[in-house]
């Protein structure tokens, strides 16, 4: 599987949302999508997902630029005022939900005992804003991958929300050793945490990715024990880092 855009803008209604901007993300791979804080996260999340058309540029996935096919196989994890949970829900209930999406079991029981596999039980009743920002962002992300279309998961600006960095590092790693294909849009300064290099901030356009060392060893993304010719693949792909616009 491969996600591969090339050179994609959005125009926002007095300035571009979204300079021209390129990213490729394989199974098994972790990209960071690197930039200023501001609406272009959620516009580069959208255009990848096929849930926005770009203004310029391509979207394709296995070569194929189907949109219907990216928004079934493409799926967007708490992008802010999109596909953010409403905070003052009770967290069972954004768990029945998102199960109810996915085409799940989705009632009382369900729910807790999809929590209780989870070790998240202690949260059920707790409002939606009130997660620790770890959970949160891990919960969001089992949850978009019980659809079982999805090959691809954006984690959008997890930074936004604090915490540290290597958290939601930590369970984007976790989805690429599963054999996911995982982008994660992130402010400079995030990249920086994490030992990247930092990326060139406002409106630069940059329309070819940029490797640069991961920032930690790729030996680390594993496939599960069943299948070590994927770990065996996992192991020989780097994670990117690409400095763009948004």
């Amino acid at each position: 599987m491969e996600l591969r855009a090339y050179a994609i803008s959005v125009q926002g209604p007095h300035a571009p949302m979204l300079q021209p901007t390129s990213v490729n993300v394989g199974d098994h791979q972790v990209v960071l999508l690197a930039g200023y804080p501001g609406p272009g996260h959620v516009a580069a999340a959208l255009g990848l997902s096929g849930r926005l058309k770009p203004d310029g540029g391509e979207v394709k996935l296995d070569g194929h630029p189907d949109g219907r096919l990216l928004r079934r196989s493409v799926a967007v994890v708490d992008a802010p005022g999109i596909t953010e949970p409403d905070d003052a829900l009770p967290v069972q209930t954004v768990v029945g939900e998102e199960l109810a999406i996915g085409g799940r079991k989705a009632g009382r029981k369900a729910v807790r005992e999809w929590l209780g596999e989870h070790e998240w039980s202690e949260y059920a009743d707790r409002r939606f804003e009130h997660l620790p920002v770890s959970v949160r962002t891990e919960l969001l992300a089992e949850l978009t991958v019980a659809r079982k279309d999805v090959k691809v998961v954006i984690l959008t600006m997890p930074d936004r929300l604090g915490g540290d960095p290597h958290d939601w590092y930590g369970v984007g790693r976790d989805l690429a050793s599963r054999g996911y294909g995982v982008l994660i849009t992130c402010a400079d300064a995030s990249a920086r945490l994490l030992g990247v290099p930092a990326a060139q901030l406002g409106s630069v356009n940059q329309p070819d990715p940029v490797q640069v060392e991961p920032a930690a060893p790729a030996s680390e993304v594993q496939a599960e024990p069943e299948a070590p010719a994927e770990t065996e693949a996992a192991a020989e792909k780097d994670d990117e880092v690409v400095k763009d616009g948004v």
